[in-house]
């Protein structure tokens, strides 16, 4: 697939994202404009002609090559020597989903402590000087459902780089004195989850979304603090195995000579037969309701309303991605902003996001700030714009809005080496069509207005909303059970004994 690019577009782009790939843009050709407030040098600049640029989706297979080692390591090479530095990224079939309730915070320290705990060889101080004469780095985490490792080196330090890299996935040393140094983190990030409104609202809404799905898990002290030493070399066991990594290769380096070196360094790395644990699967129940937090000492309410949503398999993703920039993905043209905030003033930002991505069902969520005394009167006229999202097609110029931003804005998910191998790596760990992204564009512009009617009528359920609102009730406009069904929650200290 090739993608031709409307270079005025372009500039407004680079202009104002600075080569970022934004979560969310403004469009960048309105399809109807007021020309009388164009400035003149705008309309010059309008005025030139351009060719189009012509850029094609990089392809697993094509510039991407994958190789798998005999030892089940599967590599994926992407050389590029515009700059003489080599990149690694390590993707690890683990993460937070496999852990059993009374484990968590097992990955999540794993993933630290194997980098901030040396290895067998190399002390902490030792591996940390060595990196920083190379001026290169290695780090490594786990989430919720992957593992992460990545290095970064000069061309000229390739060997060093992945003698390293290797020593730190197959021989971590888990030092006790570190653990202990990262338990204590997570516990004083714990003791203070209840001082920013911003993590009392995430972790309320997932929770309540989720249940006790570990997507929605809220981790507490009594579980991580029984965690020892032992505990993650059993982790790391278990699923660090050649057969178990993908490693995306990147930057200045000769694509046989790199293969020779990275069957040396992990050489003795043998394969195992992995048995991951069932994951459980999200109960679609929904639990609608307001959900209010009261925190006295802010001056602004934080609201987040929504609902579970789709998975990646759902064939109406793009259709609810264009429905979605309409509705509160679109910066100043979305519905929720342009009522919410500048319609009424009620808000300095209102949003929305239809996560679309994930492997077991996303969820959707419209979120906002206001002063604490139009609380109800914003959750209100939230609530009133994704209801009528549903009650009426959208205009043709919204439709050209939202699709123009998507296909304007793809190239920015490639703006490097590193990116176009992390992209492609990506649909072999999650099991995604290869051809995603081949056919991400033409799919867009298939998107009609109907079929954004279609899926706002489908999946935008505002009888299912799960409300979670955090502020100075005292100071509430008016009493938001006139909204629906409404709980106090009680924000209780943790326990961090």
């Amino acid at each position: 697939m090739k993608i031709k690019i409307w270079m005025p577009a372009l500039l407004t782009l680079l202009l104002t994202f600075g080569l970022a790939f934004p979560q969310h843009g403004r469009p960048v050709e309105p399809a109807r404009r007021d020309t009388s407030k164009v400035s003149p040098g705008s309309k010059k600049v309008e005025a030139l002609k351009y060719r189009d640029l012509v850029w094609s989706v990089p392809e697993l297979g094509k510039e991407v090559k994958k190789i798998v080692l005999a030892n089940g390591l599967s590599l994926y090479l992407y050389p590029d020597r515009a700059l003489p530095v080599f990149n690694v990224q390590a993707a690890v079939r683990t993460g937070e989903i496999y852990e059993p309730p009374d484990k968590a915070g097992l990955s999540r320290l794993c993933g630290t402590v194997m980098r901030t705990g040396g290895t067998k060889t190399l002390t902490p101080d030792s591996l940390n000087a060595e990196l920083e004469y190379m001026a290169g780095s290695v780090e490594t985490s786990i989430g919720t459902e992957q593992g992460s490792a990545n290095l970064n080196v000069l061309a000229k330090d390739i060997d060093r780089g992945l003698e390293i890299l290797a020593d730190v996935l197959m021989n971590p040393a888990f030092r006790q004195e570190k653990l202990d140094l990262a338990k204590d983190q997570i516990k004083e990030q714990i003791r203070r989850r209840n001082d920013q409104p911003g993590s009392i609202l995430f972790r309320e809404f997932t929770s309540r979304i989720y249940g006790g799905h570990p997507y929605g898990r809220v981790l507490e002290w009594e579980t991580v603090k029984k965690l020892t030493r032992e505990d993650l070399q059993d982790w790391h066991r278990t699923y660090f195995a050649p057969n178990n990594v993908l490693l995306g290769i990147s930057g200045d380096f000769d694509p046989d000579g790199v293969v020779e070196k990275i069957k040396k360094v992990f050489a003795k790395w043998e394969k195992k037969n992995i048995r991951f644990p069932d994951i459980p699967k999200v109960a679609g129940q929904p639990n609608p309701g307001i959900y209010v937090i009261d925190k006295p000492s802010l001056n602004q309410t934080n609201i987040t309303m929504g609902h579970l949503g789709v998975d990646f398999t759902n064939p109406d993703i793009y259709a609810i991605q264009v429905m979605n920039y309409t509705l509160g993905g679109g910066g100043f043209t979305s519905r929720l902003t342009s009522r919410v905030r500048s319609d009424l003033g009620l808000a300095y930002s209102v949003n929305s996001q239809f996560n679309t991505g994930s492997r077991d069902l996303g969820t959707f969520a419209a979120s906002c700030q206001t002063k604490t005394e139009t609380t109800h009167k914003a959750a209100s006229e939230m609530m009133n714009v994704i209801k009528k999202m549903r009650e009426a097609p959208v205009t043709e110029e919204e439709l050209k809005t939202a699709k123009d931003s998507y296909i304007n804005r793809f190239v920015f998910q490639f703006t490097s080496a590193p990116a176009v191998v992390g992209q492609l790596m990506g649909l072999d760990y999650f099991g995604r069509d290869p051809n995603f992204y081949r056919d991400y564009l033409d799919n867009v512009r298939k998107v009609t207005a109907e079929d954004v009617f279609r899926v706002a009528k489908t999946y935008l359920k505002p009888e299912n909303l799960t409300m979670v609102v955090v502020g100075n009730t005292a100071g509430f406009d008016a009493d938001l059970s006139s909204l629906g069904p409404t709980s106090k929650v009680a924000l209780t200290p943790p326990v961090v004994e």
